[in-house]
């Protein structure tokens, strides 16, 4: 499972290469799409923790689950979205896919520092 997913995870880097600067900007918002999921499982993590006080197995399988899937979710999309930023942002020097590339540049950008700002605000 491991080898299979990091492959995946490669291949779709690759793909962001090798795509034009109009497709990018499809990816930067796919990689949103699995920032969002790595969210949603770490809500579920919090809904696990009080499933436990119903049914305790129940709980802590939801919690197994729901951080191993937070974890990967997370970092596949957050990673993928920082290779966008370097990708998109040596793509802004070809003058034909320029518009494109400047615009997941700037997308992927701010979805990043975003992320960042938002988990220290949630850490301190």
């Amino acid at each position: 499972m491991k080898g299979a997913a990091l492959f995946n995870f490669i291949r779709h880097i690759s793909n962001m290469g090798a795509a034009s600067g109009k497709k990018r900007i499809v990816y930067a918002f796919a990689n949103i799409a699995i920032m969002a999921l790595g969210i949603f499982f770490a809500l579920c993590v919090k809904w696990s923790f009080a499933l436990m006080s119903e049914t305790f197995i129940g709980g802590l399988l939801g919690i197994i689950l729901s951080v191993a899937l937070t974890i990967f979710t997370f970092l596949q999309g957050f990673l993928a979205q920082f290779a966008l930023v370097i990708i998109a942002g040596i793509g802004i020097a070809d003058p034909q896919e320029r518009g494109g590339n400047i615009a997941a540049f700037i997308i992927a950008l701010l979805t990043s520092v975003g992320l960042v700002a938002a988990g220290i605000i949630f850490l301190l």
